[in-house]
């Protein structure tokens, strides 16, 4: 007994996906689309005319290479690529008889053959387009590509370095401002020659120590004496006004300055009496300061 073996034949349609610019508001001929690097971009072209494809400004075409070079002038300038349907010369015709025989003859552009593709590399990118003969109105003068994800993703850095730039600007304004004056009971006394690192005037915030010297003044640098021992401070320098601010970042009842052979004595003579209920890490009390490997 013979059996009957029956096949089922299945098509499976597959789907092309070509990018269809859009024109402008203005005219037709003027297109644009945005980039898309799984795209393959639509170009129509019209025989007699030229087609220029705009990158964006910082690319540069690297390389060119097209389906059917012979039937296309494609050239490049900077981010531009021009092209447009071009006859060309065969030495092969066919006759009457559905031969092929040798006889030289200009094949003109026709839209049944000269549809092809175009792969462009620049600097930055990879394009595939689909190239088109049309004898319609619907051909493009001007196809222009937009960068909307790069735009945006431009924009937000900016935006980003922006707001980092008014934070620091926020930062350093609130370091900057005057501390509120706690004790301004403080004296010096200097040795000989030492008058132009003597500071113009003194106090403290409860935390902070600060020295003012004027224009013609030297700042020096800044000792903790205790139990007859010299011990070097942070110190960090401020403008406030007409005058260099030296913030010691503690209080002390006793501190040296030296440059060189010159000595200033300063002396809290009110130390300890009327502290900050709440010590903090810099003059503002939103700004905290934090150690990174200990230093």
């Amino acid at each position: 007994m013979k059996q009957l073996v029956f096949f089922t034949i299945f098509t499976i349609n597959v789907l092309f996906a070509i990018d269809i610019p859009k024109s402008t508001l203005f005219d037709k001929r003027i297109v644009y689309t945005n980039f898309n690097k799984d795209d393959v971009f639509q170009i129509s072209a019209k025989n007699g005319y030229t087609t220029v494809i705009q990158f964006a400004e910082d690319e540069r075409i690297l390389d060119m290479a097209s389906g059917f070079s012979s039937g296309w002038d494609i050239q490049d300038r900077r981010n531009f690529v021009f092209i447009k349907p071009k006859s060309y010369e065969s030495n092969f015709a066919i006759d009457e008889l559905g031969e092929t025989v040798n006889k030289k003859m200009i094949i003109d552009p026709n839209p049944n053959d000269w549809k092809t593709n175009l792969i462009v590399l620049t600097n930055k990118r990879e394009y595939v387009f689909n190239l088109d003969l049309n004898t319609d109105k619907n051909s493009y003068f001007k196809f222009t590509f937009k960068y909307q994800q790069e735009e945006l993703n431009k924009k937000q850095q900016q935006e980003k370095l922006k707001k980092e730039i008014i934070q620091k600007d926020e930062i350093r304004e609130e370091l900057n401002k005057t501390a509120i004056p706690r004790n301004w009971d403080y004296y010096m006394n200097q040795n000989k020659y030492s008058e132009n690192i003597s500071p113009t005037f003194a106090y403290d915030d409860g935390q902070f120590t600060y020295l003012g010297f004027n224009s013609i003044k030297d700042i020096p640098s800044v000792f903790l004496y205790e139990n007859d021992k010299e011990s070097i401070l942070n110190t960090h320098i401020k403008k406030d006004g007409n005058y260099d601010v030296l913030v010691i970042q503690k209080t002390a009842k006793q501190f040296v300055l030296r440059s060189g052979d010159r000595i200033v004595g300063i002396w809290n003579k009110s130390f300890g009496i009327n502290p900050k209920e709440v010590q903090q890490t810099t003059i503002s009390k939103d700004i905290q300061r934090e150690l990174i490997d200990g230093k």
